[in-house]
Order: structure tokens, then C-alpha cells, then sequence
């Protein structure tokens, strides 16, 4: 119980303070250390996420970091990724699904990396107008990537039970000017919407999965989700992004290192 408590606390830590990424951990971690098939581990991660979001928001919102209609959009738009997902699932075997995951940890590891070490360009300060607090759908030049970057996250969610926010968080600073604090903030609406649809979709596994180990994990993530958002303006989240990346990396490679040759044989 000890572990599945620690795990839920560094998830929720990660989730609160990034505004996505520690929610990737939940899978393997559910799979590998707590013994839960994959199918299972997907929709006990949407839990955990949910959860997290949650609690995560409620301090984002009292801080005023959350542009809840670009949130909103963002979720909605992911949904039909999220349905495609939920049929794609049932057709793939464990072995290749963990493989695949593996896969995205070290993707999502070295976007972390990449995007943490290359100079940044002064941001110039947000005010009242700024393009974080017009509507996503106010620039034309903005559907395109709104759309793919919904959808590709609505996919990953609905397949693995990720947040989605190391692609939330990024898409909005780049394409709506956001700063990070209310990027971060506007994620967990997105994370939010989105999760519950996939886990609508999964809704047959829920009186079937492992709640004994479900519940305490995800009220953990709550409990972690809620200490990071209030540290998140506090603490050095580049350092924290980039010790993050590490443990992808080397959670990435022992997913790999487990499902691989299940895969071959």
C-alpha cells in the first residue's frame, strides 16, 4: 500500500506542477509495480487523471490561471480521438501496447529535454488583450494545429489513459501566446474533458478493475495534484521537467525491456 500511495503522490506532484507528464507515469506503474493488465492499468490511469485534474484545477482557478473556454474547446475537439482509440484498443494485444507506450515515454521524454535546454526567446508580458484571452477559434490560423494537437491527445488518452499535457501545455504557448501558468492551468480543463470521455468509452472495465489499488493511488494523485499546483509558481519546474524526462527515459526502456521480447516470442 505504501508504494501505491508514493506512486499516486509523485504523479499527482508532477501533474499539479507541469500541467501534464506525471499522469504518463500512472500506466507503467500500474502495470509493472502493481501488477494490473494493461486493459485495466489504462482505465485505472483515466481515474488517476480525472482525479488529479480535478484537484489540480480547484487551485489554478482560485489563482485565475485557467482560460476555461479555450479548455473547454481543446477537450471537445479531442473526443473524436478518443473514440477512435477506444476502438483501435480492443484490437491490440498487451505486449504491443506496452511496447507502443514505451515508445511514447521516450517521445514524450526527449520533447521535455529539447524543450527545456534550448534558449528561450523573451516573451513579451501579457495584458488584457493578449491572444490567451480571446477565443480559440478567434484566429484562423489557429484551427489547424488546435485541431491536430485535440486530436492526437484525445487518441493518446483513450489508448493509454495519459493526460495529454505534454502536448496541451505547448500547444498553448506557442499557438495562443499563453503564459506558462495559464497554460498549465488551462490543460487540466482540457485533460478533464477529455479523460472523462474515454473513460466513458471504457466504462465496462470499471466494476471490474482493481479498485483496492485504484482508489488509494488516485486519491494520493489528488493529495499531490493540489501540493503541485500551489508549489508550481515556487519551484524550478525546468529542473523539474528535466529530472522528470530522466525517469521517463529509464521507465521507457524497462516497459521496453519487459514487453519486447513478449512482443518477439
Amino acid at each position: 500500500m505504501l508504494i501505491v500511495v508514493i506512486a499516486g503522490l509523485l504523479v499527482g506532484l508532477v501533474m499539479g506542477a507541469l500541467g501534464g507528464g506525471g499522469a504518463i507515469m500512472t500506466m507503467p506503474l500500474l502495470t509493472l509495480a502493481l501488477g494490473l493488465p494493461p486493459t485495466h492499468a489504462t482505465v485505472g490511469s483515466l481515474v488517476v487523471v480525472i482525479s488529479g485534474a480535478i484537484s489540480g484545477l480547484v487551485s489554478h482557478l482560485r489563482r485565475r490561471h485557467v482560460r476555461r473556454g479555450i479548455g473547454v474547446v481543446f477537450g471537445a475537439l479531442g473526443t473524436g480521438g478518443a473514440v477512435l482509440a477506444a476502438n483501435v484498443s480492443g484490437l491490440l494485444d498487451d505486449a504491443v501496447l506496452l511496447t507502443l507506450f514505451s515508445a511514447l515515454l521516450v517521445i514524450v521524454a526527449a520533447t521535455m529535454i529539447v524543450k527545456n535546454t534550448r534558449r528561450r526567446s523573451p516573451r513579451p508580458s501579457s495584458n488584457h488583450d493578449g491572444p490567451e484571452n480571446r477565443p480559440a477559434w478567434s484566429d484562423p490560423r489557429s484551427w489547424l494545429p488546435l485541431i491536430l494537437t485535440a486530436t492526437v491527445v484525445g487518441f493518446l488518452t483513450g489508448l493509454f489513459g495519459v493526460g495529454g499535457g505534454f502536448l496541451i501545455v505547448p500547444a498553448l504557448t506557442m499557438v495562443f501566446g499563453m503564459d506558462m501558468r495559464r497554460a498549465i492551468g488551462t490543460s487540466l480543463v482540457a485533460i478533464l474533458v477529455t479523460s472523462l470521455v474515454a473513460l466513458s468509452l471504457h466504462a465496462s472495465v470499471l466494476p471490474h478493475l482493481e479498485w483496492d489499488v485504484v482508489g488509494p493511488f488516485a486519491g494520493a494523485a489528488v493529495v499531490g495534484s493540489a501540493l503541485g499546483a500551489r508549489m508550481g509558481h515556487r519551484i524550478n519546474t525546468r529542473l523539474l521537467s528535466l529530472g522528470f524526462a530522466g525517469l521517463l527515459v529509464l521507465t521507457g526502456c524497462y516497459t521496453a525491456l519487459q514487453s519486447v521480447p513478449r512482443l518477439l516470442g
